[in-house]
């Protein structure tokens, strides 16, 4: 008979010590959090494949002071797979025009390309309003959201200024 995991076990993760378990699994399963954020708990599978293969080293005396090797750890992500884990999704990578503005990449007037009902549109940037980026476009200024705006590509609107505030040489 198998013997059944405790309703409180927890991997261990602790950096003084050195045993990093559950820090390496989450690292293994792509559970990022940020700093001030808490820390995401590890699935029940994982869990008790930790358990049962700590339990299984700990028999056989193969335990070190630092807890388990990288290969066991792999180990038990495999076997929380074949227990019925599922894979997480990635998450797509979004793009955000707001660190260019920060980083002062974006002079106001630069022309800009804004992707609004389903069409990419010239506009010019003007400023910033919290997390919504303020543009010229067709005559009138406009909030938009970040992910929105990009740089123009090479010719890409060729027809209109770089910049407003620039004079024309006419």
């Amino acid at each position: 008979m198998k013997p059944r995991m405790p309703e409180d076990y927890k991997i261990p993760d602790e950096p003084d010590s050195g045993r990093m378990d559950a820090a390496y699994l989450r690292s293994c399963l792509g559970l990022r959090f940020k700093a001030g954020e808490k820390t995401p708990e590890l699935p029940l599978e994982v869990r008790r494949a930790h358990y049962d293969m700590a339990r299984s080293l700990s028999i056989l005396g193969a335990t070190g002071p630092t807890g388990m090797t990288p290969t066991q750890l792999a180990t038990v992500v495999g076997l929380a797979f074949r227990d019925g884990l599922q894979a997480k999704e990635p998450e797509p990578e979004t793009y955000s025009f707001m660190p260019e503005v920060e980083s002062g990449h974006v002079e106001v007037g630069q022309k800009v390309v804004v992707h609004w009902r389903k069409k990419d549109h010239p506009a010019h940037f003007l400023r910033v309003d919290g997390d919504r980026i303020i543009l010229l476009h067709d005559g009138n200024e406009r909030k938009f959201r970040p992910d929105l705006v990009r740089h123009p590509e090479e010719g890409e609107f060729a027809n209109v200024t770089g910049n407003i505030n620039t004079k024309l040489n006419v």
